[in-house]
């Protein structure tokens, strides 16, 4: 008894590869396509797609991939299964086999290096097998240059007799422009059989996938395919340059979907949006601006010149960010940032406040209507309604010594006067004030002025002694 319906599908993603023209330490799919590793966005078509589990193959950069996994998991259920040493496609599908024994349904097999693939395509590919009621079916493209990709290969009724790897095949094969991305779908366990009856006695000496199609073909059985319409969406990735292409088309996808939405971006060219974002209407994007991670920002809102965003960040409505770097905080509504704030991990800033040029702030929570204009650093910190943050004043958190941090309370309408330095841990009182030049070390109670600061003396003749 199978713990499967044929209805079940599960994915295998071919993750092993070494990738040599990156010519990089890191593993191949670890590398970055907006924000994300390029396998991070394989996955999260897949989570999408409501597959019951996902089968990662690995080899090189194994460790790695292990750690990326551990850290930052999939919502699907996931394992990883060794490919050591690699011997091609269908090897590494034979490395998933046992994990097999009790499933029957559709086997989705992908590469783990195409990151513009979508859920859509996946979704049509898998009704479409499904509808077909093939054994194997494969997902085909047409280029204009084949190069290095294997070669659809059609009998005479139009159907798909196998495919031929570029190393192997002859020169009018190698004309064929139909390509294969190597993406399939598995009758499991139907196509157990061809799966181990894999031979290697090819230039590569490698057990091809592809040879897949030749048995299923042999053996009379249905086989179907679906063509994707935009070879870009299926190419992989094995160079820098590539790397940076499929970048810059997401981006292109990304800042398209946006616009038809209501969103104003400046420059497209100029601005780079991932596309786990997501921007009301009426929002407008200024040139340089880099967004990336899972971000939310309300409708007529200005965000830029030449800020970045990296989520997880959340921007109410009707406010401006402007030449600053904002991460994993939140940003109320009617709000100004900027120019060249830092709003670092764990900070949230309320409705109507100012953040101003110069100014840092981390873990730290600021109620509604508080000013913070320039040249400070909070830190550690709660403040609250109607603060006013004077230029230069410092949150002195830190002790270098112990490494402890100590927080900073800062209560409703306190105001704190041009450089002054309040030690932590310190509770400003509400309505309380902090003299400019100050160095406070004690809580000043509410309504209280706190003063601390050596008595002026003017030296009178001074200037004239001194020549």
């Amino acid at each position: 008894m199978t713990s499967s319906t044929n209805n079940s599908v599960r994915a295998v993603v071919l993750a092993a590869g070494q990738g040599k023209r990156m010519k990089s330490a890191r593993a191949k799919v670890l590398h970055d396509v907006l924000g994300k590793p390029i396998l991070a966005r394989i996955l999260d078509a897949l989570d999408k797609l409501g597959t019951e589990k996902i089968h990662v193959v690995i080899g090189h950069g194994a460790a790695q991939i292990v750690e990326y996994l551990d850290t930052t998991p999939p919502a699907t259920p996931c394992s990883t299964h060794v490919q050591e040493p690699q011997l091609g496609t269908g090897h590494a599908l034979q490395q998933v086999a046992p994990d097999l024994t009790k499933f029957s349904g559709t086997l989705l097999v992908t590469v783990g290096d195409a990151p513009l693939l979508t859920t859509a395509t996946l979704s049509e590919f898998i009704a479409k097998h499904k509808e077909d009621k093939a054994v194997l079916s494969l997902l085909t493209t047409y280029v204009d240059n084949p190069k290095n990709y294997g070669r659809i290969v059609r009998d005479l009724q139009g159907q798909v007799a196998k495919i031929v790897e570029d190393k192997d095949a002859t020169e009018e094969q190698k004309r064929i422009r139909e390509i294969n991305p190597a993406i399939y779908c598995l009758e499991w366990p139907k196509v157990a059989e061809g799966l181990n009856s894999l031979k290697n006695d090819n230039k590569q000496k490698e057990y091809y996938l592809t040879d897949l199609v030749a048995w299923a073909h042999d053996h009379k059985l249905a086989i179907s395919s679906l063509v994707a319409m935009d070879w870009r969406e299926v190419a992989a990735i094995n160079s820098r340059a590539e790397l940076a292409e499929a970048t810059s088309l997401l981006r292109d996808r990304t800042i398209e979907s946006l616009m038809v939405e209501g969103v104003t971006i400046v420059d497209t060219k100029g601005t780079w949006i991932a596309p786990e974002a997501v921007i009301g209407n009426d929002t407008t994007i200024m040139p340089g601006c880099y967004i990336t991670g899972d971000v939310s920002i309300g409708s007529n809102c200005v965000i830029g010149p030449n800020t970045v965003i990296h989520g997880p960040v959340k921007i109410g409505e009707r406010t401006t960010v402007a030449q600053s770097l904002v991460v994993n905080s939140q940003i109320g509504s009617d709000c100004k940032v900027g120019p060249f704030s830092h709003l670092r991990e764990h900070t949230v800033v309320g409705d109507k406040c100012r953040v101003g040029n110069f100014v840092e702030i981390k873990k730290s929570t600021i109620a509604g209507s508080t000013n913070a204009s320039h040249l400070s650093y909070v830190g550690d910190a709660t403040v609250g309604t109607k603060v006013n943050i004077g230029a230069g004043t410092i949150t002195a958190n830190y002790n270098h010594l112990t490494g402890k941090k100590f927080s900073t309370v800062i209560e409703d309408g306190a105001s704190t006067g041009s450089n002054s330095v309040l030690v932590a841990p310190i509770k400003l009182g509400k309505r309380s004030s902090v003299g400019a030049g100050t160095v406070a070390t004690k809580d000043v109670p509410d309504g209280a002025l706190a003063v601390g600061r050596a008595r002026q003396e003017n030296k009178e003749g001074w200037s004239d002694r001194q020549k």
